[in-house]
């Protein structure tokens, strides 16, 4: 049954993929994509931390585009680990079984789940092999509407897209400036650090503060 927060019905939970829906930690990809350390170094700092990773997140650019840009800067035996670093770091983009599980019993107590998540387009290559996302009544990818956390007008579009009240979500994600954001337009907040027991219990207790 939809909880109630200040008088006000949530009926909405909006969840971020990041280590909240799925494990995003570059150093744990980076050991998965090689065992060598150099190479480990070369795709966190090249891949993950490179203005062509953000401007994917952006929806600015295309993987293809990405793929160009990455490979002009790297010597030519160092060009392959760049490639499967670009094109399969999410084969090891691990879901959280036990946030699943908690979706699955949202749902049962009503409420409508809805993801919305800084990533790129490559969302839709993998997000169907990943049991977590089949519970999702819908997703808002940032670089499909060309916004990104936490600018004000991400939160506003997704509203307005999925025709909800700011008053009736509930924003949950691991980073600060993320929730204040959601904050912003209205919607209710909670920063969540990976313990779903805290999480449950804060949504009981009604101890989310606007």
């Amino acid at each position: 049954m939809p909880i109630f927060l200040e008088d006000k019905m949530i009926k909405n939970i909006i969840l971020d993929m990041g280590n909240v829906c799925c494990r995003w930690d570059i150093y744990y990809l980076a050991q998965c994509l090689t065992d060598h350390i150099v190479d480990q170094k070369l795709i966190i700092e090249h891949v993950f931390k490179s203005p062509q990773w953000q401007l994917l997140d952006a929806g600015a650019i295309t993987l293809q585009q990405a793929e160009h840009e990455l490979l002009e800067t790297v010597d030519e035996n160092k060009k392959m680990i760049i490639k499967k670093a670009l094109y399969h770091w999410h084969d090891y983009f691990d879901q959280y079984d036990e946030m699943e599980a908690y979706i699955i019993a949202l749902k049962e107590r009503g409420y409508k789940v809805y993801l919305l998540s800084n990533c790129s387009m490559q969302f839709y290559d993998y997000y169907q092999k990943k049991s977590i996302f089949s519970h999702f009544d819908d997703y808002y990818i940032s670089a499909k509407y060309h916004l990104t956390k936490p600018r004000k007008e991400i939160y506003l579009d997704f509203l307005k897209r999925f025709d909800l009240k700011a008053e009736e979500c509930i924003f949950i994600d691991d980073v600060k400036d993320n929730i204040d954001g959601a904050r912003s337009v209205g919607m209710k907040g909670f920063v969540y650090d990976g313990n779903i027991d805290e999480l449950d219990n804060i949504l009981k207790k009604d101890k989310i503060h606007q």
